[in-house]
């Protein structure tokens, strides 16, 4: 290889190192978008098939991680520090933690939105436990988008550091 044409090889390799370090700025919101998306998947499918008319609920929430979905596909080809959808899919997953944490642990609709579970105090419980994981898995990647919009999070001072050793 000549000089020119390594020289071109180098540069486009670093450019696509560079992309793949933006790009592993949200591995994390990767990976609990996946949680999320697989959760509210079974969620649907055990109320689609005990015939609940509450299936609309996990179906609204995987339309919304979609979009995330579909933002993060999008984050690798044109590094962004500011991912909207996947912000607004946090907060909706947020809020919807939280109003689903009352109804479903202490009234009668725990039997509506969870008719595959019997309705026990264990059964309660585990819900519970997990509408509290939700919720603080939700908020603590809220922060995280927040860290990466500010450029205040480590992967950008490890990026910066990269761009400062290439050029």
């Amino acid at each position: 290889m000549n000089d020119v044409k390594r020289t071109l090889f180098e540069k486009r390799q670093q450019n696509q190192m560079l992309n793949s370090l933006y790009y592993n700025r949200y591995l994390l919101v990767r990976y609990v978008t996946a949680i999320f998306f697989f959760t509210n998947v079974y969620w649907l499918i055990s109320l689609a098939l005990s015939h609940s008319a509450l299936f609309a609920i996990p179906l609204a929430l995987i339309i919304v991680i979609i979009l995330s979905v579909a933002e993060q596909v999008k984050i690798y080809s044109s590094p962004t520090n500011h991912a909207r959808y996947t912000k607004f899919c946090f907060m909706t997953l947020l809020i919807a933690n939280v109003i689903l944490l009352l109804p479903s642990c202490f009234s009668s609709s725990f039997a509506h939105l969870y008719p595959f579970l019997i309705n026990q105090n264990k059964s309660k419980g585990l819900i519970l436990a997990v509408l509290i994981a939700g919720t603080f898995l939700s908020a603590f990647i809220l922060y995280r988008l927040y860290q990466i919009k500010h450029d205040e999070d480590k992967h950008f001072q490890r990026i910066k550091e990269y761009e400062k050793a290439i050029r």
